[in-house]
């Protein structure tokens, strides 16, 4: 949903056709009534670490990437504007937004609140939220489950073929989510792990978390705060 960070998104991206934004307003569409549409130039992207609110994010391709997070979405107040590797924004498309992943990217986006899962095609930059990992179109939303509630907690994951099968198209200024098969489809994703963090000596635990990686991080942190035994539990 819209929000300040998207608003900030936004005029990072289309500073290049002179939209102006204010500190927490919205962007105005760049066309109109009487005005043609936009023409689509997509294109395989990376790009340059950038900062927004004081944070430097650093794309790069991360075919390993796994993580789960809070996910928002995003739908009419951006319609028919550029994407970051210039696509044309879809709110009934299945497509989103993520802050350092390469343009386009295919994610598999799993709903841990419904185990709805979903293929999805990055080709934006955001969210710039703190604690938010990916924006979704409105459609992605709804085929997830959640566009009446705004925000769910998310598994984020790259799908490596399709991924480099988009980006070769893109390549060519052609837009695919690099896998065949028509119109995008949510289905259930098998029941996955969770992992915990214990300390028996205070009967603490904390979690979960969706991955080991994720799981290790929150065990030395537990450590750090004094739970020297804190012992990662797969549930």
């Amino acid at each position: 949903m819209g929000s300040c960070g998207e608003g900030i998104r936004r005029a990072l991206l289309l500073a290049a056709v002179g939209v102006v934004l204010s500190a927490c307003g919205t962007v105005s569409p760049p066309f109109g009534g009487g005005h043609e549409a936009l023409a689509p130039h997509p294109t395989y992207k990376i790009g340059a670490p950038y900062t927004v609110r004081g944070v430097t994010y650093y794309p790069r391709v991360d075919y390993a990437y796994d993580q789960a997070g809070l996910a928002s979405w995003y739908g009419n107040g951006f319609q028919g504007q550029y994407t970051a590797n210039g696509e044309i924004f879809d709110m009934n498309d299945v497509t989103a937004a993520h802050t350092t992943l390469p343009l386009p990217s295919i994610v598999e986006v799993i709903n841990l609140q419904n185990n709805r899962a979903l293929h999805v095609r990055v080709n934006d930059r955001g969210p710039f939220v703190r604690g938010r990992i990916i924006d979704l179109s409105r459609r992605a939303a709804e085929l997830l489950g959640f566009a009446g509630t705004g925000t769910a907690m998310v598994r984020v994951r790259v799908l490596q073929q399709p991924s480099l099968a988009a980006a070769a198209a893109a390549e060519q200024g052609v837009v695919s989510n690099g896998e065949q098969g028509g119109t995008a489809v949510a289905y259930r994703a098998p029941p996955s792990r969770q992992f915990f963090v214990a300390s028996p000596s205070y009967h603490v635990q904390a979690g979960p978390v969706a991955t080991e990686q994720d799981a290790d991080r929150l065990r030395d942190k537990m450590i750090g705060n004094g739970y020297r035994d804190a012992q990662v539990v797969i549930d």
